[in-house]
């Protein structure tokens, strides 16, 4: 009975451990012009992409959120090489009240256990975008 009782204690440990370890990337949908043509799509994320990419908006990023103690580097350059590698800019949809529109994705990939800190990161880098076009964010969620 002793021994039953570890390995069904044992395998909810595993499983609980396996399911803290999967991916789960977290995005931000910023909608875009549903007439604007998929190259132009592309293009834009393209070009959003390089500029969020700059080494060190990432540094300055990176102390905003206090990323060098919530994954334990020695610096914010690391931790800024380290959002350079999970970021991404996708084209993409969302759902609305009018239906499905295209948007691009501004997000982070990372694990299940630091979907709080990806969605963090992802909102930051969000509110960048909306510097980069000029335009003030809008209010509310």
């Amino acid at each position: 009975m002793v021994a039953m009782a570890l390995i069904f204690g044992g395998s909810l440990f595993a499983y609980r451990a396996y399911k803290q370890s999967r991916p789960s990337p977290m995005w931000v949908p910023l909608q875009i012009n549903p007439e604007l043509p998929t190259e132009k799509q592309d293009q834009i994320a393209k070009e959003l992409k390089t500029k969020l990419l700059d080494h060190d908006y990432l540094v300055r990023v990176s102390k905003d959120l206090g990323l060098m103690k919530e994954w334990q580097l020695d610096s914010d350059g690391k931790c800024a090489d380290e959002i350079a590698k999970r970021l991404f800019v996708r084209v993409g949809t969302f759902d609305t009240e009018k239906g499905r529109v295209p948007s691009i994705n501004i997000g982070v990939n990372g694990v299940a256990k630091e979907s709080g800190l990806s969605s963090k990161i992802a909102m930051h880098l969000t509110k960048h975008v909306w510097e980069l076009l000029g335009l003030d964010a809008p209010k509310g969620k």
